[in-house]
């Protein structure tokens, strides 16, 4: 089941969560885009009903020292310099809920400076 990564701002902080299509919310709520990251791995490799080759579920080229490495040494190869399984490729937000909310907060604290304390 493919699913999509949100980020929302819920009890005035920023959390990211993964749905399904259907918009049912398939993980519980992290704290950072690395969390959802590491989540999302588990899941993969939980969906895959057959025997799984790999003895880790990182790519060995997510290290940012190793990347630097090998980036330079490939970089005018023209290959790819991330691994084959769709977890290898960095992850991206999906849907940014937290961006909508953050501005309406900010234009309702703007329009009653008095009670903007009650925002922070």
């Amino acid at each position: 089941m493919p699913i999509r990564l949100f980020k929302d701002f819920v009890d005035g902080r920023i959390c990211y969560y993964w749905s399904d299509y259907g918009e049912r919310q398939v993980s519980p709520a992290m704290a950072t885009l690395q969390e959802a990251e590491e989540w999302w791995k588990h899941y993969q490799f939980s969906q895959f009903p057959g025997r799984e080759r790999r003895q880790s579920i990182y790519d060995r080229r997510s290290d940012h020292h190793k990347r630097e490495h090998v980036d330079r040494l490939i970089s005018t190869s023209g290959l790819v310099n991330y691994g084959r399984r769709v977890t290898d490729l960095p992850i991206r937000v999906d849907q940014d809920l937290a961006a909508d909310k953050i501005r309406l907060l900010k234009r309702v604290a703007a329009e009653h400076p008095g009670s903007a304390r009650s925002f922070h």
